[in-house]
């Protein structure tokens, strides 16, 4: 899935000028240097709102993303998360009488029926059947699912907003050298 944000009309019209008296190339330059400058603000903050969104720690959604920058060619800028599934055990479990207690999303809630298995990595685990066997992991938040609800995303556009104050600036830098 992608969030697109267009801000061409926004600067065109406030800097449409500007950027033909530069030409094509040195006007795309102009343009990429804004856009990664002002998606890396965005990706900060969207790390920020993932932390409280969903309890993961920063470092691990640090680790599980992924910037593809803007180049004057493509003049895009992408954020990716892996999709891997995070178990509860990174939630702060704790094994209990009716099972493990974690806090996914930043809520603490006991996971009825489960249990921590210390030989497979510490994880929480809840069986399918009557049987020993076979066990199921109990998963948490996904970064990638959660990269594209409610409050991210809305964080991620207003960040855009900003990108016309950017490109002025970007401009000037250009236009005194």
């Amino acid at each position: 899935m992608e969030i697109r944000v267009d801000v061409r009309d926004d600067v065109l019209k406030r800097f449409g000028n500007k950027l033909a008296a530069l030409g094509d190339g040195q006007a795309a330059v102009v343009m990429s240097r804004a856009l990664n400058h002002e998606g890396d603000k965005g990706r900060t903050q969207v790390k920020r709102v993932l932390v409280k969104q969903t309890g993961i720690k920063y470092g691990l959604i640090h680790k599980a993303m992924r910037t593809v920058y803007s180049t004057p060619a493509t003049l895009t800028y992408t954020l990716v998360a892996r999709g891997d599934e995070t178990n509860i055990a990174l939630f702060g479990a704790r094994q209990g009488k009716r099972g493990v207690s974690a806090a996914p999303w930043g809520r603490r809630h006991v996971f009825k029926s489960t249990f921590i298995v210390g030989r497979y990595g510490g994880k929480v685990y809840k069986r399918i059947g009557p049987a020993r066997f076979p066990l199921k992991q109990v998963f948490g938040p996904n970064i990638a699912r959660e990269l594209l609800k409610g409050e991210t995303v809305a964080t991620f556009k207003a960040g855009s907003s900003s990108i016309a104050d950017r490109v002025a600036h970007e401009l000037s830098r250009v236009i005194e050298e």
